[in-house]
């Protein structure tokens, strides 16, 4: 025997026909649940890792029935890996002598797959393995395997491998056969019952976690791995970055009074926004952040990076001036977008502003931009300031012509701007005091 199942490579697939019921229609019911879960992107290319892959007979199937943009098999047998190449040969798969409980990679797969071969794991080392495959898919990619379970009494165990026995004499076995594969039940497969699988599965981090095929000895389950959590009545959607080797918030769907940023989700670190336009405008009272996020600093109702080069979100709505600190270089996309400003002090140091950082702040009267200021976005000023607004520019007219300002900033560079002015003062009320050059 040249792998954990009772067979050689060479028997492989007229055998395990023999043992394991109706075992063509698993696979009719696999590819089921991958069409009806993914029914809404018909357009869709997977990306698909088969662990325990045996000798390939699901990513043969799968060449016929998906669109594949990459397949990855693994299984700890090279005889296996072998014959999964023999019959995949026209195919550009990656192959790797690997077992589910070594696997290393994180978040890279729409589909992951594991048909009968966590069974030989004891318990620690199959939460190891299916935790990996956890780890391995993409947020929101779905987790496909079966395996031999076992039934929730003694007597269950004893009808289930008594008719386990009886399907392999009318497939064409032996008394020997049959008897010998009963005798591995507990000694060289070790089978959980559904029950625990499906507490596995949720254990691991999987939100949804449901069976979908039993017969006889064997179940199917998919599970699917979680691409947002909540915050307060709201959902928050994250992303896979790898290039940041993190997760990226996405969107939140609803308002919510209480905006949480986690430091991690599943394990891997929050690090920031793919889009923080989604954000702005439906963050309710409150921002949540611990005192240690290592990628985010939160300060007066203000969130910043940790380093205090850029300000993400504004939210402080009872007051009418803000003054960015000093450090700041980046204002992101909508940071303070409808927010009841009259006054505005944008200080030295500032580079860059992005998209509708300041639009709709409609009550603006007065605002102050560095000579610092290289770029100005899309529609940054977009519905800003009032008849009243006046412009104070630390720079001079030439530097003020070399600001690349994007379309949609009429609200600002067609007013008189006042060159030159010296930073604002706060006089002792608290109050900003903008100045004209003498």
């Amino acid at each position: 025997m040249d792998n954990k199942s009772a067979f050689n490579v060479s028997q492989y697939d007229d055998n395990v026909r023999k043992v394991i019921p109706f075992y063509d229609e698993i696979y009719n019911q696999i590819f089921d649940v991958i069409r009806t879960y993914y029914a809404q992107n018909e357009e869709k290319s997977y990306s698909v890792l088969d662990t325990g892959c045996g000798s390939g007979s699901f990513a043969v199937r799968a060449y016929e029935e998906l669109k594949i943009s990459e397949m990855v098999l693994c299984d700890p047998s090279e005889k296996m890996l072998s014959d999964a190449q023999d019959k995949l040969r026209d195919r550009n798969c990656i192959y790797r002598c690997i077992g589910s409980e070594n696997l290393d990679y994180t978040e890279k797969f729409d589909i992951v797959v594991a048909i009968q071969s966590h069974h030989y794991f004891s318990r620690e080392m199959r939460e190891r393995a299916v935790m990996n495959c956890f780890r391995a898919l993409k947020s929101g990619g779905i987790f496909i395997y079966t395996e031999n379970t076992a039934p929730f009494s003694e007597t269950g165990k004893n009808i289930i491998l008594q008719r386990v026995e009886n399907f392999g004499i009318n497939a064409g076995r032996n008394q020997e056969e049959v008897k010998s594969h009963s005798a591995r039940y507990n000694v060289e497969y070790f089978p959980l019952n559904i029950a625990e699988h499906l507490g596995l599965l949720r254990k691991t981090g999987f939100e949804t976690a449901e069976i979908f095929w039993h017969s006889y000895m064997q179940s199917g389950f998919y599970a699917i791995k979680p691409n947002s959590y909540t915050s307060g009545t709201a959902k928050v959607y994250y992303e896979y970055y790898e290039d940041e080797q993190g997760y990226l918030l996405e969107y939140i769907d609803s308002k919510t009074d209480n905006f949480v940023i986690p430091d991690q989700i599943n394990g891997i670190d929050v690090k920031g926004f793919s889009d923080i336009e989604d954000f702005n405008d439906r963050i309710g009272e409150r921002i949540t952040l611990s005192e240690n996020n290592k990628y985010f600093l939160l300060k007066d109702d203000v969130l910043f990076s940790r380093d205090g080069k850029k300000i993400f979100i504004y939210n402080r709505k009872e007051h009418d001036s803000y003054i960015i600190p000093s450090g700041v270089e980046e204002i992101e996309p909508s940071a303070f977008s409808g927010f009841g400003l009259k006054s505005i002090v944008i200080s030295e140091g500032v580079k860059r502003i992005y998209q509708y950082a300041f639009a709709c702040c409609k009550n603006v009267e007065r605002i102050y931009l560095p000579s610092s200021l290289e770029m100005v976005s899309l529609k940054t000023f977009y519905f800003f300031g009032n008849g009243n607004l006046k412009v104070f520019y630390g720079g001079t007219p030439e530097q003020w012509q070399k600001i690349d300002f994007a379309f949609g900033n009429f609200e600002v560079i067609n007013l008189y701007i006042h060159c030159n002015s010296p930073v604002p003062d706060i006089d002792e009320n608290g109050n900003i005091i903008f100045k004209e050059r003498a």
